[in-house]
C-alpha cells in the first residue's frame, strides 16, 4: 500500500546528496547556459542538503499519465543509470523549464539533484533558485566601500521560486510533491509549471478541508492523556474548523498554531511536534489549498459524546462557549468523568 505522508523529519535528515548539478537561466535568453559538472565542498554539501530540506514540502500532485509523460520518462532515465544519463538529463529538464516559462523570468539557476533517502531509495529535486542582491563591505579606515555581489546562493527560502520533489516509484501515494514561493490564486502551482511536470493535483479543496478537520480530531483522540486536562478533543477540533472558516488559504504551521493553545508552554511544544508528525503521516503538511467551507457539513462541525448510561451530548463550537466542560481523565477521588453543564433552560425534546 502506498504511503499517504509526505516526508518525516527523519526521512529528511537522512538526506545524501548523490549527484549535484545546476544550470544558469538568463531573462533574456531562451536556452540555459549549461554547465558539465559542480564541485561542492563538504561544507557546501552541508548546504545544499538543508536547502533541499527546506524544500521538500509541498503540495501533493499526481502525473497526469506515466505512459505518455516525457518528464517520467526522463525522470526513470536519470535514476536508471545516474552515472551515464545525469548532466544529459539534467540538462534537457533545464531546456524544458525555460521554454514552458513563455514569460519573463528571474536571473537564476535550475537545480537537479539526486538524494538518497534512508539509503534505501532515490528521489530526484528540482528547483529553480533566484538570483538574490547582496552586499559585501570592504573598510577603508572608518569609510565602508559597498559592492554588490551577483551569482550568489543565500539560505533566503525566498530565493526559492519554484520547487518539486518527485518520486517515480509506487512508494508514497503522491508522485511530486510540488510548490511556488507566489502561487496563483486558486491554484498550488502555475499551468505551465504542471504543463512541465505533467502533474495534476491529487486531493481537491473540497477533500482536503473536512480531512483537515477530522485529522485535528483523531490526533486529538490518540493524545488525549497528553492534552490539557481542561480541553476536551472538541476543543482542538472546534479550532481546526475555525480556522478552516476563516483563513483564506490553509498553511500547515499556522493552522498547528490555531489548533494547539495551551498555557503550559513545555507541553505546548511537545502537543505542536506530535501534530506536526500526524499531519506528516495522514499527508497534510506542506499542502497548500483554499479551504472549501462548504465541504465542512453539520455532521462534520457537530461534537456528540455519549457516557457510559446511554446519554448523549451534542453541540457544534468550542465547548466552553456553550457552557460545556468534558474533563479528559477521570475524578481521582470516584473513578468517574465529572461532565459540567450549564443553561439558563431545558427543552423537552421527548418523541411521543
Amino acid at each position: 500500500m502506498r504511503r499517504e505522508s509526505v516526508l518525516s523529519d527523519v526521512e529528511k535528515e537522512s538526506f545524501e546528496i548523490k549527484k549535484f548539478i545546476f544550470h544558469i537561466i538568463i531573462e533574456n535568453q531562451l536556452q540555459p547556459i549549461y554547465l558539465d559538472e559542480v564541485e561542492l565542498e563538504p561544507e557546501q554539501v552541508l548546504f545544499f542538503k538543508q536547502r533541499l530540506i527546506d524544500v521538500s514540502e509541498g503540495v501533493q500532485h499526481i502525473f497526469t499519465d506515466r505512459d505518455k509523460s516525457e518528464f517520467v520518462t526522463d525522470c526513470t532515465d536519470l535514476l536508471k543509470d545516474i552515472e551515464k544519463n545525469f548532466v544529459r538529463t539534467s540538462k534537457k529538464l533545464a531546456y524544458a523549464f525555460r521554454t514552458n516559462h513563455t514569460k519573463s523570468t528571474v536571473d537564476g539557476v535550475f537545480v537537479t539533484a539526486i538524494v538518497s533517502v534512508q539509503q534505501n531509495r532515490d528521489l530526484i529535486f528540482i528547483v529553480k533558485i533566484d538570483h538574490r542582491k547582496v552586499y559585501q563591505y570592504h573598510l577603508k579606515g572608518a569609510k565602508a566601500l559597498l559592492t554588490e555581489l551577483t551569482q550568489t546562493f543565500v539560505e533566503d527560502k525566498k530565493a526559492v521560486q519554484k520547487s518539486a520533489l518527485i518520486d517515480i516509484t509506487d512508494y508514497y501515494a503522491w508522485d511530486v510533491l510540488a510548490r511556488e514561493r507566489n502561487p496563483p490564486a486558486k491554484k498550488a502551482i502555475r499551468d505551465y509549471f504542471a504543463a512541465f511536470l505533467t502533474v495534476v493535483e491529487k486531493d481537491t479543496p473540497s477533500s482536503l478541508t473536512p480531512k483537515a478537520a477530522s485529522s485535528i480530531r483523531q490526533w486529538a483522540i490518540n493524545n488525549r492523556v497528553e492534552l490539557d486536562s481542561e480541553q476536551d478533543v472538541s476543543s482542538y477540533k472546534s479550532r481546526a474548523i475555525g480556522y478552516l472558516m476563516g483563513t483564506s488559504i490553509f498553511k500547515t504551521d499556522d493552522f498547528i498554531d490555531a489548533v494547539i493553545m495551551d498555557e503550559d508552554e513545555t507541553r505546548k511544544r511537545k502537543l505542536k511536534s506530535s501534530l506536526k508528525a500526524f499531519l506528516d503521516e495522514v499527508g497534510l503538511s506542506g499542502q497548500s489549498f483554499i479551504p472549501n467551507k462548504n465541504s465542512l457539513t453539520p455532521a462534520t462541525k457537530k461534537h456528540v459524546r455519549e457516557t457510559a448510561e446511554k446519554v448523549k451530548i451534542e453541540w457544534e463550537g468550542d465547548p466552553e462557549e456553550n457552557n460545556i466542560t468534558i474533563p479528559v481523565v477521570k475524578d481521582r477521588n470516584d473513578g468517574m468523568y465529572h461532565i459540567l453543564i450549564k443553561t439558563s433552560s431545558i427543552s423537552i425534546l421527548d418523541k411521543a
